[in-house]
């Protein structure tokens, strides 16, 4: 078989754990790889893929490889139209549960039993906020100039790096705890913005303290039940 042949049919005996991590890439926030990872990490998805596939099939693959008992043709691998749709479905499914298995934590299981004391996702930034925070958390943001920001949270980074929040129906709190709300639908706080904690709020005690022009910053502290710094 020709070399470039030979490595387009190893390639295509690969796809399903190649597919597989891009799924995961694309739906589950995860640590940055390199490109050597990302092919191990391909190889091993194939693998386990074709493991799960192999029993479901009777102990068939999706491909044989075809000999010329003359040996005047080149040995050929040939696929079965029939067996790639089985096959393809594997990858979906199992993709899907190495999605749920990062966004849903399931180190905690190792951890129960003491083997790790890892999580599965990227940071404690996302630990925090996957886990913790709730639609529309209200937070309270402190900056590195005194100042600080109040609102509910819409959206966050994918990474700590970034330690980038919006937040709407926002408002300022200056040293002092005076309030000033911020027109509009919300206000974006990026790295540069120097932040300095996150509390996440109980939403009952901040709607109390935003009926009251949300009160004193010494009182928005009190709400609060869960800060954590972002920077690493």
């Amino acid at each position: 078989m020709p070399g470039t042949l030979l490595a387009l049919q190893l390639f295509l005996i690969l796809l399903p754990g190649f597919s597989a991590a891009y799924i995961v890439q694309a739906l589950a926030t995860r640590r940055s790889q390199s490109d050597f990872e990302r092919v191990v990490e391909a190889i091993v998805f194939s693998f386990v893929i074709y493991v799960c596939y192999v029993p479901l099939n009777s102990g068939r693959l999706p491909f044989h490889i075809q000999s010329d008992p003359a040996g005047k043709v080149n040995e050929t691998v040939l696929w079965e139209p029939a067996q790639l749709a089985w096959l393809a479905a594997v990858t979906v499914v199992f993709s899907l549960l190495a999605v749920a298995y990062t966004r849903f934590d399931a180190n905690r299981v190792f951890r129960w039993i003491r083997l790790s004391e890892r999580t599965t996702r990227n940071s404690i930034w996302n630990d925090i906020f996957e886990s913790e925070a709730i639609d529309g958390q209200p937070i309270q943001v402190d900056m590195a100039d005194g100042m600080s920001v109040l609102g509910n949270l819409l959206y966050y980074s994918d990474v700590a790096d970034d330690a980038s929040l919006y937040l709407t129906e926002a408002s300022w709190v200056d040293a002092d705890g005076n309030t000033t709300l911020i027109p509009g639908p919300g206000i974006l706080l990026t790295k540069s913005s120097g932040i300095r904690s996150v509390s996440l709020l109980n939403p009952a005690e901040e709607t109390n303290t935003k009926d009251t022009a949300f009160g004193t910053k010494e009182q928005a502290e009190k709400s609060s039940h869960n800060s954590f710094c972002p920077s690493r």
